[in-house]
């Protein structure tokens, strides 16, 4: 059987910062989107331009529209900047998770294989 090696550990300290720091990151950026879409709703619920008849726009119409679309060009291109950057860093951050969650299992398929061989010694 080929034994199993340990994942380098100062790797794994790497990698468990790089995981905090995306996390941190997607927090900061879904803070961001949502500051852009309060305005937004904030101004469509308040500027009758926006409004069907003499009504504000439904929540539901601001979440589906709105809060996809802009207001703006200027809107539209933040929320499309800040959407694509926490799903990159969403998927970066599973990636990272995986690969932890991977080194986690070697250790303790090691684990199991260092105890089965201390075993067969000491049956031996």
């Amino acid at each position: 059987m080929k034994k199993i090696e340990l994942p380098d550990f100062d790797d794994m300290i790497k990698l468990a910062s790089e995981i905090g720091n995306k996390k941190t990151k997607i927090m900061l950026s879904e803070a961001n989107l949502d500051l852009v879409q309060a305005e937004i709703t904030d101004i469509v619920t308040k500027d009758k331009k926006y409004w069907v008849g003499d009504k504000p726009p439904s929540n539901a119409h601001i979440i589906s529209t709105y809060h996809i679309l802009g207001i703006s060009d200027s809107t539209k291109g933040t929320l499309a900047v800040l959407k694509t950057e926490i799903a990159v860093l969403t998927g970066d951050l599973r990636a990272d998770e995986l690969l932890f969650r991977v080194n986690e299992e070697m250790i303790d398929v090691w684990r199991t294989q260092s105890a089965s061989e201390r075993k067969a010694y000491l049956d031996s």
